[in-house]
């Protein structure tokens, strides 16, 4: 069944509730749906999702839920798309309306970045609770790291109300790391927006550039560490890896050029 959606005037009564039971001050970043209502971008939103920069903070959000009558979601109740955003805890109340509250990191990827927290913007004080919204190119960021139904049309809502593309992409960069090139996730969004909405950015390129070159680091260095364990000649590659010659062998032959792997007797091994 599908879930109903929930206007600005439920979302503000809703942050008043808890701003009003709070027993400390907590200093909370609206992200997603609930931030576009406040931009004017959507009428609606399903769910309200926050991020706290302490995990103390988030506790007492918690705490303060449970006073207005919500209750955690089991697990076994949530879509596949809503497990892999990680969230410290997800709560709901008897309407439907659903916490997302994130502590530091967004599907373990994003983080509340220095960045983003410059960007955001002072909302409302209510009660002990101080509220800041996030930018709308940090929303946008931050959609492209998931993979709930509704974020391809809210990419597109964002895109086409004017967007800082120089700081999503600088922000993607910096919150980059060798375990989470968020740079694919950005780049295979917009290629989606793209074929299907025609949408075209003054970044497109660049982030086109950077993710090939990511994939490719990515494809040696798993090589590599499949070599490390176990010299394997090309055909135990190519099964390995589940792939043609003509993407294999010139994968190959650059580690080779930079002295990382080795030819022995038809085995590919470490140097």
């Amino acid at each position: 069944m599908a879930r109903i959606g929930f206007n600005d005037e439920y979302v503000s009564g809703e942050l008043e509730k808890v701003g009003n039971v709070l027993t400390v001050p907590i200093n909370l970043y609206l992200i997603g749906g609930a931030a576009m209502i406040k931009y004017g971008l959507k009428a609606a939103t399903k769910d309200i999702d926050v991020l706290f920069s302490t995990q103390r903070e988030a506790v007492e959000l918690v705490n303060a839920l449970m006073k207005v009558e919500y209750h955690q979601i089991q697990s076994g109740r949530l879509a596949p798309e809503y497990k892999m955003m990680s969230a410290t805890r997800i709560v709901e109340n008897h309407d439907g309306f659903r916490w997302d509250i994130f502590h530091e990191y967004v599907c373990k990827k994003l983080r509340l970045s220095p960045g983003m927290i410059k960007r955001a913007k002072p909302f409302v004080k209510t009660g002990l609770l101080n509220v800041r919204i996030i930018s709308k190119e940090d929303i946008f960021l931050l959609k492209s790291v998931t993979e709930r139904d509704d974020d391809e049309d809210d990419l597109l809502l964002l895109a086409r109300s004017g967007l800082d593309w120089e700081a999503i992409l600088n922000e993607c960069i910096g919150q980059s790391r060798c375990d989470m090139m968020c740079e694919i996730d950005l780049y295979d969004k917009l290629d989606k927006l793209r074929t299907s909405y025609g949408l075209e950015t003054p970044i497109s390129d660049r982030i086109s550039t950077i993710s090939y070159e990511q994939m490719d680091r990515w494809f040696e260095d798993t090589i590599y560490i499949e070599l490390n364990v176990n010299p394997m000649k090309l055909a135990d590659l190519l099964e390995r890896f589940r792939c043609d010659e003509g993407i294999l062998l010139p994968t190959l032959a650059n580690l080779e050029r930079l002295g990382r792997i080795e030819k022995i007797n038809d085995k590919y091994t470490i140097k």
